[in-house]
């Protein structure tokens, strides 16, 4: 019987949809051009997915519903427009008062009309174009927006035991035609399993990281000196950020998967402080001075999971400059715990 990985791989493509399959190092990912997806992630050794996706992807009579909902519900590795508060809430006052009544993700930003530009062996470059209105300040901006996935080199020198699986994304983001003072900018956001840990290495001290959804909870919330660590249960939803000038850019997600082993997701981002960020809460009435990196931990409304986010700096319509473009990588380790905790001490710098 196919596993759940061949399960979705059929399912997706019995449903209409191209998929990818790419082997890399120990593991293989799942890419679906349609809504420019990294779908799933599996590393030989491990049962079950590394990424979180819903499970009626792997129904071949379901599949074909859940790709064209797209949004949180799909899985995996996606890409969004901020601000959520402009582009999510088409009206802010009533978003305030009744948030989850009104929410809804745009379809021109998700699944959108991606259309592939390259293509080579462990390489895919895809294409859109995006008319997004901020319900804040009404006022529209259309881009052009471009996502990339590579096959990269694994981290040198991994403990003995440790298996891998590495890529990276490229994003870029042009503005073709806007209304001055609207703002925009590229938002990564990879679906995560619950049942772990996510490190965020900081630069010093955070106790009180800034709440997007429910409210700060010492429960599954810590810091020390050099890190702030956020447990994800997808039990409750809860969202936080932190500062172009909080974080280092660097973010682990240490599970453990049962038999002494664990797996760990890194990634790694371009930070610039100083410049627009523009992801905000729903209380905000800013244009600027958002959040780089970001976390959700949902309520359980998919079956639980957790989000790794990170923002580029926004672009501002009227304002050089009009482009935007950044890269993150990502590694996956899996092995025994104790070896994955001395490779993400290095790629982190602080323990898991």
């Amino acid at each position: 019987m196919p596993d759940w990985f061949d399960r979705i791989d059929s399912a997706v493509r019995s449903a209409g949809f191209e998929t990818r399959v790419w082997s890399v190092g120990a593991g293989r990912l799942l890419i679906t051009p349609f809504a420019a997806r990294v779908l799933s992630c599996r590393m030989d050794g491990v049962e079950g997915d590394l990424f979180w996706h819903n499970m009626d992807i792997e129904r071949a009579e379901k599949a074909k519903a859940i790709m064209n909902s797209a949004g949180g519900g799909l899985g995996g590795d996606r890409l969004w427009l901020g601000p959520e508060i402009g582009f999510s809430w088409p009206d802010i006052k009533k978003a305030r008062i009744s948030p989850w009544d009104s929410y809804k993700v745009p379809r021109q930003m998700d699944p959108a009309d991606w259309h592939i530009a390259e293509e080579a062996q462990n390489h895919l470059r895809l294409t859109a174009e995006m008319t997004m209105r901020d319900g804040r300040i009404q006022k529209s901006v259309t881009v052009r927006l471009a996502r990339q996935f590579n096959v990269i080199d694994a981290p040198p020198n991994l403990p003995a035991g440790v298996k891998s699986l590495s890529f990276s994304i490229r994003n870029e983001l042009a503005v073709l035609a806007g209304d001055d003072g609207a703002v925009v900018g590229t938002w990564d956001l990879l679906q995560l399993p619950a049942g772990g840990t996510l490190v965020c290495p900081t630069l010093g001290p955070v106790s009180s990281p800034r709440i997007y959804y429910g409210a700060f909870d010492p429960q599954r919330m810590s810091h020390d000196d050099r890190a702030f660590r956020f447990q994800i249960d997808g039990k409750r939803q809860l969202k936080f950020g932190l500062t172009p000038w909080q974080t280092t850019g660097r973010a682990g997600y240490h599970r453990p998967v049962g038999g002494g082993i664990s797996t760990l997701i890194f990634r790694t981002f371009g930070t610039q402080p100083g410049e627009p960020y523009i992801d905000l809460p729903l209380t905000s009435d800013d244009l600027t001075g958002g959040d780089a990196l970001q976390s959700y931990n949902d309520g359980g409304q998919f079956g639980g999971f957790g989000e790794m986010e990170y923002h580029d700096p926004g672009v501002i319509v009227g304002r050089s400059p009009e482009t935007r473009s950044s890269s993150n990588t990502t590694h996956i380790l899996a092995g025994p715990d104790a070896a994955i905790r001395e490779a993400a001490k290095v790629l982190l710098g602080v323990p898991v």
